[in-house]
């Protein structure tokens, strides 16, 4: 009995001091593995903040603009960046603002004073297979011509009335190209529209060809000082086949309603709202269907504020992201044949398409032959 007693206790305490020893290992082990968790979360949060290695740098900056171009998640950036690096990536946007200001759109005379890009129609416009590329010299002539032979019936009654919708969609045939490779979506040639699918990096958007120039106008909202209306609205209340947003709105406090329109406004010859003075351009057509970019205060029928300039006279005047990240983009330009390209971007749709860069727009716009072209507001 006693025996046994002392063996218990023996085995009682060899096992207690065992278990301490056990116990004094593991904490021990995970103090160690906490702290080397901790110590590379700084490096890696020193170097993603701090480091000036170009990959790291460009890709800090798009973020950093990217979250303060929004008017709700600023947040993102400042939540755990110092405002000195923000301030620092900030102050370029401001710089490319300042430097745009001497840019002035100019164009070649089309044929003498008093000329207009859109001369009277002939009898019968681009009933021909060669008149119709030859407007339409965008497109993959190869990928249209092989679209038109399985489907003939579209030209029964000529090319200018021909429409197509979604080429290479649910069995409609063989996709037609551009000569760029995007693949056209649309051609329209009654209303004298074209739309293609544009591609790039981490994003998905569509460009609109509109080859009569005067019939691009400034939709405004019939709500215009009360509230804004959507973009589909408005296209409904101006009996408009084809829509893009434009300027922007106040949003004081992320609270605006969109009724009131930021910087110059004019529809038809009829000034709504007045320009401002903080670094905006003038982005409008004259009564010579021309699109015209810059401070000139020159008579236009149609014309919105807003900022960056892309090209201007055939230079490409923006590059990279400079202050504006990546965003949804909208942009307008024109072709020296008076063609109006309109882009609009997709974004903030993971999985689909993130947005891009305005230095994204400005090659898309260059690569299709714009003359002259702008950002516009893009939105969400």
């Amino acid at each position: 009995m006693t025996t046994h007693s002392k063996k218990h206790v023996i085995f009682s305490s060899k096992g207690k001091r065992h278990t301490a020893e056990k116990k004094k290992k593991p904490v021990t082990k995970r103090l160690l593995t906490l702290g080397i968790i901790v110590a590379l979360l700084a490096g890696l949060y020193c170097t993603a903040v701090f480091s000036n290695i170009p990959v790291i740098k460009k890709w800090r900056d798009i973020y950093i603009e990217t979250a303060m171009d929004t008017y709700s998640h600023k947040w993102l950036a400042t939540f755990f960046i110092p405002q000195s690096i923000i301030d620092g990536v900030m102050a370029n946007k401001e710089a490319v603002i300042a430097s745009q200001q001497e840019f002035q759109s100019t164009w070649e005379p089309v044929a003498g004073p008093g000329a207009s890009l859109n001369a009277p129609a002939t009898e019968e416009p681009d009933r021909t297979l060669s008149e119709f590329l030859k407007k339409y010299d965008e497109i993959d002539e190869a990928s249209f011509n092989e679209y038109i032979t399985g489907n003939l019936n579209l030209i029964k009654n000529g090319y200018d009335k021909l429409l197509i919708n979604e080429t290479g969609q649910d069995g409609g045939g063989p996709p037609i190209y551009t000569k760029n490779g995007d693949q056209l979506l649309i051609i329209d040639a009654e209303n004298g529209i074209m739309v293609a699918e544009v591609k790039g990096e981490g994003f998905t958007g569509n460009l609109a060809f509109v080859k009569n120039p005067s019939n691009v106008r400034i939709g405004v909202a019939t709500t215009l000082g009360d509230h804004g209306q959507t973009v589909q609205q408005i296209a409904k209340n101006n009996n408009a086949v084809l829509a893009i947003n434009a300027s922007g709105f106040a949003d004081p406090e992320w609270r605006g309603n969109g009724g009131r329109v930021v910087g110059l406004l004019i529809a038809n010859g009829a000034v709504y709202n007045k320009p401002i003075k903080n670094g905006y351009l003038n982005i409008g057509f004259s009564y010579d269907d021309r699109l015209y970019i810059g401070l000139d205060k020159g008579e236009y029928r149609d014309a919105v504020e807003f900022i960056p300039a892309l090209i201007i006279n055939s230079v490409k005047v923006t590059d990279g992201s400079v202050g504006f990240g990546i965003q949804p983009r909208t942009a307008i330009g024109q072709k020296e044949d008076g063609t109006v390209l309109l882009l609009t971007v997709d974004g903030r749709q993971i999985g689909h398409s993130l947005g891009c860069t305005v230095g994204d727009c400005a090659d898309i716009l260059l690569e299709y032959g714009a003359v002259q072209a702008s950002n516009l507001d893009g939105g969400s």
